[in-house]
Order: structure tokens, then sequence, then C-alpha cells
């Protein structure tokens, strides 16, 4: 599958524009941008952060310069990055979580997928 592409790559940037956010990630193979609809929820340190969460921008740049470990879709349910260090990025794919059509959208070179 096209996400699991980014594994081992690493975490260059988060973007926070308006209503979503976007996560670069450089590989050795492959760069690739995930698009984030559906605001992402961190695992940092084994505290849960979400938009509410005072740290949560903090949280999500704490993860830059990580590696992945392992990219995991739960379908219809949410797209898991677990990166070196256990921490995580989870973003929702359910209907009712996203601001607008698509939850999530991945770009690798000239591939796109869509959740």
């Amino acid at each position: 599958m096209l996400i699991e592409t980014l594994e081992h790559a690493e975490v260059c940037s988060v973007i926070f524009i308006r209503d979503y956010i976007q996560f670069y990630f450089e590989g050795e193979e492959n760069n690739g941008t995930l698009t984030a609809y559906s605001l992402p929820v961190a695992i940092a340190n084994g505290t849960y952060f979400n938009i509410d969460t005072p740290g949560y921008r903090d949280a999500l740049c704490s993860f830059i310069n990580l590696q992945v470990r392992r990219f995991e879709i739960l379908k219809g349910d949410k797209i898991t990055i677990t990166l070196e260090n256990e921490d995580r990025i989870e973003v929702s794919l359910k209907k009712e979580d996203s601001n607008g059509f698509e939850a999530a959208m991945l770009r690798i070179e000239n591939q796109i997928a869509v959740w």
C-alpha cells in the first residue's frame, strides 16, 4: 500500500493551515505529504493531546526529526503513525470527525490516496 512506503521516513515539518494540518516526510526512497483534514491527535510521552489540549501544537511539533516506525490504516476508523520513540499521530477517518468530504490525503511523488 502507498502509505507503507513512508515507513522509516523522517517527519520533517508540521504545517498548520487554518483548519487542517500537513505532515511532510522525507525518506531514502520517497518523500510524502499527509494532509489531515480531520484534526489529528498526538500521543506524546504517554499524554493524549487534541486541539483543545494546551500544548497540542508543541506536541505535534515534537515529532519533527523522528523516524516513522509504522503506518497503519484501520478502515473506516483511523490512520495511526507510530514513531521511533512509540509516540503516535492518529487521524480519524470517521465522517463525523472530518471538516469536509475527506478526512485525509496522502501524496507520495505522483501518487495520491484519499480517505
